[in-house]
């Protein structure tokens, strides 16, 4: 038989590079770099299923290390010093009280003026991103994952499940990766509220105070009209005009109420059994494909920004950002005029 002798082509290791998920450095290695572990399973299932996953949720870890390992690079083109988050926590600590410290140092306040789902969304991550983290939003289809969180890499990573879930999710999961971050110990996770796991019923917590502090929520007028009334049973259009108030579901309002003895534990688990279902909090109309769009909500304001400011001081050229930004030259206009707006 005879041998092929003839050199890969840029194109073809760049093609290789966005399949596999690996940089053109590591493509070119004579040997196959050891294999990152997967962060710590955290999901609420059967135990056999425990620790196995889908190639595609493999894949997803994969490209966020990949695209946290981009976006040092970035930092570094620019030739400014990577922020280094400062705050940790135990499990011995209350989460209220680290929430309320994690409120003052992000000034959430200033978020709740926001009416926008979306555009907080983006306040949210923009915040977090500030502590030195990276976020993304990632394609998470299997293993029943909403959220991961990577602390052994060079930059602590966020992934969010990103498909048709609506903000307010996405929010829950982030404060509640945050807590994983906080207190040095990744995971896997489906943020199932029934959690035996201590770690995710403490990450839980925090981010359900972050998101809807308890003082706030004792204070909104709703809340004192159905006090008042000794009424327990909610509606649900009351539950929704809360959330919107705090940027969660009814369901997490409904929690927090729950947790304050505002409701029923009977109430509660009947609206979780009817609300909690793989269509509810989906949105009913996906919008098709959206190239710049997807972009900027998969990479964040902050990756993407910067990737354009290195382009802009010539530290990289048009194909550089083509590839920091994966997508083709002639969505980048588009991508730029959606980060300008």
């Amino acid at each position: 038989m005879e041998e092929h002798t003839q050199g890969v082509t840029t194109e073809e290791l760049k093609g290789l590079s966005k399949g596999y998920k690996r940089t053109i450095a590591t493509l070119l290695l004579n040997a196959p770099p050891k294999e990152k572990p997967l962060p710590k399973d955290r999901r609420t299932i059967d135990s056999h299923e425990l620790g196995n996953f889908h190639e595609k949720s493999i894949m997803a870890v994969r490209k966020a290390r990949a695209m946290a390992g981009a976006y040092v690079e970035l930092w570094n083109e620019l030739g400014l010093k990577i922020p280094k988050i400062q705050e940790s926590a135990s499990l011995q600590d209350e989460p209220f009280d680290i929430a309320q410290k994690m409120r003052r140092i992000l000034q959430l306040d200033e978020v709740n003026e926001i009416s926008n789902p979306n555009l907080a969304l983006e306040a949210y991550i923009e915040k977090v991103e500030s502590l030195g983290i990276s976020v993304f939003q990632i394609s998470l289809t299997q293993d029943r994952l909403r959220g991961f969180s990577i602390v052994d890499d060079v930059v602590p990573i966020i992934g969010i499940k990103r498909g048709n879930e609506l903000p307010h999710s996405k929010n829950f999961t982030l404060f509640h990766e945050l807590g994983h971050i906080l207190l040095n110990e990744g995971g896997l996770c489906d943020l199932s509220d029934k959690t035996t796991i201590k770690i995710e019923k403490w990450c839980n917590a925090l981010s359900a105070e972050i998101l809807v502090p308890q003082k706030d929520l004792l204070e909104a007028s709703l809340v004192k009209d159905y006090q008042r009334l000794g009424q327990k049973n909610w509606a649900k259009q009351d539950l929704i005009k809360l959330g919107y108030q705090f940027h969660v579901g009814p369901l997490a309002i409904l929690r927090r109420l729950l947790d304050n003895g505002l409701t029923s534990k009977e109430f509660y688990q009947q609206k979780h059994a009817a609300w909690n279902k793989p269509s509810f909090g989906r949105a009913k109309h996906p919008e098709g494909r959206n190239i710049p769009k997807e972009t900027l909500k998969e990479k964040g304001r902050t990756y993407v920004s910067m990737a354009f400011k290195a382009f802009d001081q010539n530290r990289i050229d048009l194909k550089d950002l083509s590839d920091y930004l994966g997508i083709r030259v002639s969505y980048i206009p588009k991508t730029r005029q959606l980060l300008n707006t």
